[in-house]
């Protein structure tokens, strides 16, 4: 069912507080379309490590079965992020949103509709995945109900790091359509975000085009910074760039952070 054998935890969100002190602030963060929270581990240890109080989140129909995605739509997973986003706001301070791939489409609706939001970023984010590869998906679920991924097929630079993915290795056309709505709907919001928008993509991705980057740019305006990396593939955050990335990601958080913001740390750390 997943790619690689889940351990334990592995399959739940998880929440980090800072390792020191009051949090800076909050942290989403917001995995990939059929996914699982550890591909945002590391990248939530970072923040924790500069301060920041972090929520893996797992979004609905993820880490359970293929058929129990399904049962989901997009604006379900815009929702479910939307109610972990708010639990953050709640603990005070500003709250920041990253997302890989899909996750990273739900970041950028997020701070789209919610100017609570200080700064987002996003990694291999997509919104268009070229006309032929849309019409495909689109007609595909009159004919075929499952898709299933090559999981030979790596672009990764360090082919090791799939191992660390815990993605289903089949997915309906049924989701897949749903995640072309959201791409759809959130390509249309892009303008309405204003804060800070730190937009990251591998070279080598052959998932989603790296071009996607310069458009959400484009669409969002000059709040918006693009920066490839010549060496990742589309999981980026497990990547051979992870540990730059995950320095990108918190120096562009902490920037948006109005000076002197904390927020109370919770009692009994991880």
């Amino acid at each position: 069912m997943f790619s690689f054998p889940p351990g334990a935890g592995d399959l739940e969100p998880f929440t980090l507080e800072p390792d020191a002190g009051a949090a800076r602030g909050s942290a989403l963060l917001v995995h990939g379309f059929c996914g699982t929270p550890p591909e945002m581990r590391d990248l939530g240890e970072h923040l924790a490590s500069r301060g920041l109080r972090v929520r893996g989140m797992l979004l609905p129909g993820h880490g359970t079965t293929p058929e129990d995605l399904d049962g989901y739509g997009w604006q379900d997973w815009v929702r479910a992020a939307e109610a972990e986003l708010h639990t953050l706001e709640a603990r005070g301070g500003p709250v920041f949103v990253a997302g890989q791939s899909m996750g990273g489409t739900l970041s950028l609706l997020l701070a789209a509709r919610n100017p609570t939001i200080s700064a987002v970023a996003t990694m291999s984010a997509l919104v268009d995945l070229g006309r032929l590869n849309h019409a495909k998906i689109r007609a595909g679920r009159f004919v075929l109900t499952w898709h299933y991924p090559d999981q030979d097929d790596i672009d990764l630079w360090d082919r090791d790091a799939v191992r660390r993915l815990r993605s289903y290795t089949k997915r309906s056309l049924k989701a897949h359509n749903e995640l072309l709505d959201l791409m759809r709907a959130t390509s249309r919001e892009l303008p309405r975000i204003r804060v800070p928008a730190l937009v990251i993509h591998g070279r080598r991705d052959r998932v989603v085009p790296p071009r996607n980057a310069q458009f959400i740019a484009s669409r969002i305006g000059p709040s918006a910074t693009v920066r490839y990396f010549e060496r990742s593939g589309h999981a980026m955050t497990v990547d051979v760039d992870g540990p730059e990335i995950y320095s990108l990601v918190a120096d562009h958080f902490l920037a948006a952070a109005p000076a002197g913001a904390t927020s109370p740390a919770a009692i009994g750390g991880r």
